[in-house]
């Protein structure tokens, strides 16, 4: 599995709007090989906010699959007023090498 992350860092008091875009379904969650999406607000440095968006894919072709996709690029497109609030984005993937659930 894989879990990418976009950390996505906002103006302060302008999270929750800009993580309301991802509530909409934009086509990721027909994607072969999506498995989940959360997006999570929280502190950043210098009073900013900070979103984490997370998917998490069955494997590196699946994520590849997206992003190469007219989904992708359709999701993608203008931002709208939220758009002014971002202050800057990266991208990270990890490979899941360890997992406990609750039993």
């Amino acid at each position: 599995m894989l879990v990418v992350t976009n950390t996505i860092r906002i103006k302060a008091g302008h999270g929750k709007q800009v993580a309301a875009r991802f509530a909409e379904s934009k086509g990721v969650q027909q994607m072969p090989g999506f498995i989940r999406l959360e997006v999570w607000l929280g502190e950043g440095k210098d009073g900013e906010e900070e979103l984490k968006v997370s998917t998490l894919w069955e494997n590196e072709e699946s994520f590849r699959g997206w992003t190469s996709s007219e989904a992708f690029r359709e999701s993608h497109r203008g931002g709208g007023e939220t758009k002014e609030f971002m202050l800057g984005a990266s991208l990270n993937k990890y490979e899941l090498v360890v997992s406990h659930s609750v039993s």
